[in-house]
């Protein structure tokens, strides 16, 4: 989804607007470790761009990721949770209803 995309509330249908850009911090060293190695324990640490969107008729609040940290969330994403798309093959959540690479829409899945 492009940053210049319209984006609709999935609630109300109204258009969302972007509120701000927020970065969130993932990996590095948690708690104790943290106490004990200060600012090296974040060392592994990495900042994940977000676009944080708001509804101003319903107040849903929406996250939305630029290209690079939907590949990055994708790598972290155990395998037992995604599937190949069925037409361009790109590996996919599972519970995806469109590609996020070619938009193709995804048989409907079935939990067992």
């Amino acid at each position: 989804m492009s940053e210049d995309e319209v984006k609709k509330c999935d609630s109300c249908g109204a258009e969302m607007y972007l509120a701000q850009k927020v970065s969130f911090r993932v990996g590095g060293t948690p708690g104790e470790w943290k106490l004990l190695f200060g600012e090296l324990a974040e060392l592994g640490e990495k900042m994940l761009p977000l676009d944080f969107y708001v509804c101003p008729k319903c107040g849903r609040i929406n996250l939305f990721a630029d290209e690079k940290t939907k590949q990055f969330l994708l790598r972290l994403t155990p395998k037992a949770f995604l599937k190949r798309c069925v037409k361009c093959g790109n590996k996919i959540p599972i519970a995806s209803e469109e590609c996020p690479h070619c938009g193709a829409t995804q048989p409907e899945y079935e939990e067992l």
